[in-house]
């Protein structure tokens, strides 16, 4: 019997259909598995990155608060100077 006479009789086509292996459960099982590793993976990873760069924040921070600002020029008290006002 053919291919094609198999699949235009109802009995053939039952045939077709069985002879169709469904997709392994090992396979996907596997599939999963590769996936959840890899997505651990990248969370922890952005979870290290997150911690050096806040590191990274307070380090440049406690440097930035040891410097006193120093003004360059002395504000001018004379009559002629306009006046700054608190708002």
């Amino acid at each position: 019997m053919k291919t094609s006479e198999s699949l235009t009789s109802p009995d053939g086509l039952a045939v077709a259909v069985s002879d169709r292996r469904s997709f392994p459960l090992r396979t996907l099982m596997v599939c999963f598995t590769i996936w959840l590793i890899a997505t651990e993976v990248l969370i922890f990873d952005q979870i290290k990155f997150n911690v050096r760069i806040e590191l990274l924040e307070q380090a440049a921070e406690a440097i930035r608060g040891s410097q006193q600002l120093v003004p360059t020029q002395r504000p001018s008290n004379s009559a002629g100077a306009p006046k700054m006002e608190k708002l």
